[in-house]
């Protein structure tokens, strides 16, 4: 009995030197970190601060129930297909194969950066401190645990916020808070890091800037073209 007691003793002092070491880990700055490592465990608790201390009934609604879909590839698509068509056939026209263009060379590289840096998700990224108990992550919807970096569903809503804010340059800020809305959104609901959301929506940016800049082009020169 005495022997199961001290075992017992001296497990739980072991899971909790461990707890400790793991928190350390993850929430203290070591001075000899360089500055990509610096920057990682920024991110690390950035997700944390944003998925945890932000978690509400009323967010996961918001967030998981409503925002995140504008990040959905097809959801956009059509949405996005819907606008062009009220603005008019000829802008249906001149606009809707360039923003699929943008999209989907967006898409691409998002997909080529995904599997070259495979960098875990933060289930898999914080497992041991999940296990130990001293982390918890707030997960809405499924529970992914690869490919992290970079987010599509950012890609996605900063390609279509990019490209429509040139268009109709004062819906700008409607655009780009919706996109950074769902940005938000894969942070709080636990499957992304915020550089994961950063790069996908500077790549979903410069994309959407020369899906509008070629269609600029294009369709000025068409009229030249046609008559030659």
């Amino acid at each position: 009995m005495y022997q199961s007691e001290g075992a017992k003793v001296k497990e739980t002092l072991t899971l909790h030197f461990s707890a400790c070491k793991i928190t350390q880990d993850v929430f203290v700055n070591d001075v000899e970190m360089n500055p990509i490592e610096h920057l990682i465990a920024w991110d690390k608790k950035a997700f944390l601060w944003i998925n945890n201390e932000w978690s509400t009934h009323l967010f996961d609604l918001f967030f998981g129930g409503f925002i995140t879909w504008f990040g959905n590839a097809a959801v956009v698509i059509v949405l996005v297909s819907l606008f062009f068509a009220l603005k008019g056939r000829e802008y249906l026209r001149e606009h809707l194969v360039w923003f699929l263009l943008a999209m989907a060379l967006a898409g691409l590289c998002v997909y080529a950066l995904k599997e070259a840096i495979a960098r875990p998700r933060p289930l898999t990224e914080f497992a041991p401190q999940i296990k130990a108990g001293v982390v918890h992550v707030n997960v809405l919807g499924e529970h992914l645990k690869y490919r992290s970096f970079p987010s599509g569903d950012a890609q996605t809503a900063f390609t279509a916020a990019t490209y429509l804010s040139l268009l109709v340059r004062g819906w700008s800020p409607l655009f780009f808070a919706l996109a950074l809305a769902v940005g938000i959104s894969r942070i709080y609901m636990g499957v992304h890091f915020p550089l994961d959301v950063l790069a996908g929506a500077l790549l979903g940016a410069i994309w959407g800037w020369l899906g509008w800049w070629g269609g600029k082009a294009y369709n000025k020169h068409l009229p030249r073209w046609r008559e030659r």
